[in-house]
This record gives structure tokens, sequence and C-alpha cells, in this order.
């Protein structure tokens, strides 16, 4: 009996009232912060004209959703979300918006994973939220998949970045940060990125590409912060 109470708690209420909680106290969070966006006009006609990834490092997902539906309500936005008990909250989070999607994919088994994603990205013209160095890490090591993924999606990748001048860092694989209240946040969009079919380069030259360029956003915020 208090097992499957205890079950009941852990797995159905607690995901939702996590999700739900965090996403008040982030979107009240916002509100008392300066943000001040680079980008985005480059993002907003990228996006109205083809599929796109916008790529993030893990650390910095906790303000995406906030940031997208404040300055970019337009679009449909789909996010890449391990389908695991860790990732429950996360897609909970996602589809609280209006304009949120999310495609749930296998944590274990990465070749149907980015099958999905292409596939996804060829029949419908919106942007797919992704960490490329999720979900587990190691962080900042951008992980093959975006890269072929935008290959035969012919998707436009964006680097997408933000920094505060104040912030909590948690003991997490990524060090999540969170901005603290009343702080100046400066948030990027990098030039849209492309991926050619036909490419001579090798696959971990065009993965360090990406890598550097989203490597380039976040020294570039951080500059400017």
């Amino acid at each position: 009996m208090l097992k499957s109470l205890y079950d009941t708690v852990k797995n159905k209420w607690l995901p939702p009232l996590f999700a739900y909680s965090a996403k008040i106290v982030i979107r009240l969070l916002l509100r008392t912060c300066r943000c001040e966006v680079q980008g985005l006009d480059h993002f907003v006609e990228t996006a109205a004209n083809s599929s796109c990834i916008l790529m993030l490092w893990h650390d910095r997902l906790i303000l995406v959703g906030e940031i997208l539906n404040q300055f970019a309500p337009q679009f449909i936005y789909t996010a890449f979300i391990s389908n695991s008990r860790d990732g429950k909250p996360l897609s909970l989070m996602a589809l609280s918006y209006k304009a949120g999607r999310v495609l749930h994919v296998p944590h274990n088994a990465r070749r149907k994973a980015l099958k999905e994603m292409i596939n996804h990205l060829k029949r419908k013209q919106e942007v797919i939220i992704i960490t490329p160095d999720g979900p587990r890490g190691p962080r900042y090591v951008l992980k093959p998949g975006v890269v072929m993924a935008a290959r035969e999606s012919s998707a436009k990748v964006i680097p997408f970045s933000w920094e505060s001048d104040r912030f909590w860092q948690l003991g997490t694989w990524d060090q999540l940060r969170i901005p603290k209240p009343f702080s100046k946040i400066k948030i990027i969009f990098g030039d849209p990125l492309t991926v050619p079919k036909q490419n001579q380069r090798k696959l971990e030259d065009e993965v360090a590409s990406l890598q550097s360029a989203l490597q380039r956003s976040c020294s570039l915020i951080r500059e400017m912060t």
C-alpha cells in the first residue's frame, strides 16, 4: 500500500509539480531582470523560411522556453527530449507553452533518435531545440547527431546562448545556471549555419566547426555582459 502510494507520488505527481512550479518561478524571476537580445532578426528570418535547429549547451537550458515565448512566440518549437524519467519534467514544461511540442526519443537508441529527428525536420518547418552535450554529457562536448541531422535534412543550425552577470550554479553534471533576481541577462542568437550534403569534410571536422561556433557565441555574450 505504502509503496504503491510512493510510486504514484513519485511518477505521477512530482514531475508535473516540479515542471509547473519551475516554469512559474523562472517567469517571475525573468520579470525582475533586464534582458538584451542580439541576433533576433536573423533568427526570425531563418525560422520563417526553413526548418532549423536551435542548439544550446545543457547548462543554459533553464531559460530557453521563456526567452522564446517572450521574444519569438510566432514559431512552433519542438524540444528533442530523452524518453526517460529525468526527461519527463522537461517534457511537461515544454508542452505547457502554446507553441511548445516534444519529440520523445529513446535515450539508449541513438540511431533511432537521429532518424526521428531527421524525418521530423524534413516533414515540418519548425524549430527543433537540442542540447548537443546532453542528456548526460560530457559537458560542452558536441555530439555528432546535430551535424548528421542538419546535413540530411538541410536544416539551418543556429547557436544560442545567454549570460547573466549574477547567477547560481548547481552541482549537477552540466553545472546548470540559474540567473539571480534583478540581474542583467544578455541573449544571443548566432548566425545561421549550414552543413552541406555534398561535403568533403569529415564528420569530426563538421562537429568541431559547430562546437566552435557555439563556444564563440558563449564567449561573445560573456564579453558583452
